[in-house]
Parts: structure tokens; sequence; C-alpha cells
């Protein structure tokens, strides 16, 4: 059967579809517009959804990952206080630097010290010394918000530092816990103000940062360093800090503490001990009279 466009093959290809169009009725070309419009509806939809429904899937991939890895912290953790805590358990197991030598926070997949081979390890390790018990479920819940929340703020405080600055800024919030100035919890530490427009103690927390959701190898690194601070497995590398600013910034509020160290781009202070409170005090009230008057000269009483 002879083609409806063979007797145009001398023409362009443009110009044979609009002759072929010309020659369907009104109806036909109906339809074949319908069919054409619904068609690119569905490969419009397809590539659309597509990455939508990765994209769940990944996050629920990673929370459940999430879970499971906190439930065995918390299994962990009940198991090694219970040996130390035993007084038939040798002296040498009851050592805090132990305890550090059996984590790392290497990056590489492939180390002997590797996150993974050494959270196997220890399972290894503590097998058999206590069994799972409802409790575990709760603590692990808890621990896993806790750990959510130090990894949020590792996150957006500190992504770009190195480890020591990530895990210098954790331990502030830890510290900030143990306090009695702040709440006792890392969630209510992290986001203590964060309702108000004003007076929230991290940024992120109200300026909108966290409408970007954490992603990508720098949130799992985030993770891995909360996991790691939240198990009390860190060495302390602040001297007691619980305040800390970047670099480029120089707040008032830092004249009234004590500067304890700099690490990446932050600069790290501890509350005034003793007779630190009245040099601290009277470089405060310095700081502040400039400031006043420095506002006085922008704007001058009327």
């Amino acid at each position: 059967m002879q083609s409806p466009l063979s007797n145009l093959s001398g023409q362009s290809f443009a110009s044979r579809v609009s002759a072929w169009w010309h020659r369907q009725t009104p109806d036909d070309q109906t339809k074949i517009k319908t069919n054409t419009g619904f068609g690119a509806v569905c490969a419009l939809t397809l590539v659309l959804g597509l990455p939508m429904v990765s994209h769940s899937a990944a996050v629920q991939t990673v929370e459940q990952d999430w879970r499971v890895k906190n439930e065995q912290l918390a299994v962990a953790g009940d198991a090694g206080a219970l040996v130390r805590s035993n007084k038939n358990t040798p002296s040498l197991l009851r050592q805090d630097w132990l305890r550090s030598v059996e984590y790392s926070l290497e990056r590489d997949p492939s180390s002997a010290l590797s996150q993974i081979s050494a959270l196997e390890r220890d399972r290894a390790a503590l097998k058999n010394l206590k069994s799972f018990e409802p409790l575990h479920l709760s603590r692990a819940e808890d621990m896993a918000k806790q750990t959510q929340c130090l990894a949020q703020a590792v996150y957006y405080e500190a992504r770009s530092e190195r480890t020591e600055g990530q895990l210098a800024v954790a331990e502030v919030i830890v510290n900030r816990v143990k306090d009695h100035r702040y709440p006792n919890t890392i969630c209510d530490v992290v986001f203590q103000g964060a309702t108000r427009t004003t007076g929230c103690q991290f940024t992120f927390t109200c300026d909108g940062a966290m409408k970007k959701q954490p992603n990508g190898w720098r949130c799992e690194i985030a993770q891995t360093i909360a996991s790691h601070v939240v198990m009390g497995l860190n060495e302390k590398k602040t001297r007691d800090a619980t305040h800390y600013h970047a670099t480029y910034v120089n707040p008032v509020w830092n004249s009234g503490l004590i500067k304890t160290r700099q690490i990446g781009t932050h600069i790290f202070y501890r509350f005034p001990r003793g007779g630190e409170w009245q040099l601290a005090s009277a470089r405060q009230k310095k700081r502040l009279a400039q400031r006043r008057s420095g506002l006085q000269t922008l704007t001058p009483a009327p």
C-alpha cells in the first residue's frame, strides 16, 4: 500500500507534515490533538514524579537506619554501663580512655576503624552481656531525638568545619546541658528561644535555615559526630566552653566571658570563675558604654 506521504517525497519534512495535517478531517485532528496532549501530560507527570518518589524512599530508608542505629547504641550503652559498674570487672575495663579507643570518626569506609567496623566490633564484644529490654526502646527513641537535635546543630552551625571544629560545636551544646543556667536536654538547649522573633541561642533555629533539609555526606558526618558526642566518647576540646561565635563577628556579649580557644572559624568562651567575674564585668561595662556612645553619635538625642 502506498504511504499517504509518499507523493510528497520531494518536499521538506515540515511541508510534508503540514500537508498531511490539512488532509485530515476535523474529527481526526481533534482526536490527534487529544491523544498528543494526554501523552504529553503523562510524560510530564512521570518526569516530575519519579524524583519525588525516589527522594521519599531515600528519606524513609535513612530514618529506618537511624532508628536501628540508635537502638543498637542504647543496648551498647547500657551493657557498657553494666560492665563498668560491676565491682568484679577488671579495672582496665573501667578506664574512660578505653571507651574512646573502641570508636573512631574515620571517614574511610575501608578503614579498620571505620564507623561500621567499630559498631560491629562493639556489638560482638558486648554480646550476651545484657539482653534487650523494653526500656531500651524508650531510651533509644529519646537518644535518637536528642542525637538528631545535636546533628542538626552540627550541620547548620559547622558543616563546613573540619572534624575538630564540628566536635567543638557539639561539645558546647553538651556543656550547656550540664550547666544549671541552661535546659537539661540537648533539644531544649538547641531550640531555646527559637519560638521568639529574637533571642534564639542558635541562629539556624529562627532564621529559616531549617527550611532546607540536611542531605548528603555532610549530613552523614554531622550524625556521626552527634552520636559520638552523645555517647560521651569525644575528647574534650573547648575547655568547658558554653559559647562561641564566628571569627568574622565581634558580639558585645563576649566581653563578659572568658575566651578559651579558637578552633577553625569559631572562637569559644566560658563563664568567668571566682575572681574572673570582676574583671569580666568591668570589661563588659566598658564595652557597653562604648556601644552606647557610638549609637548616640549615629543618632543624636533630640
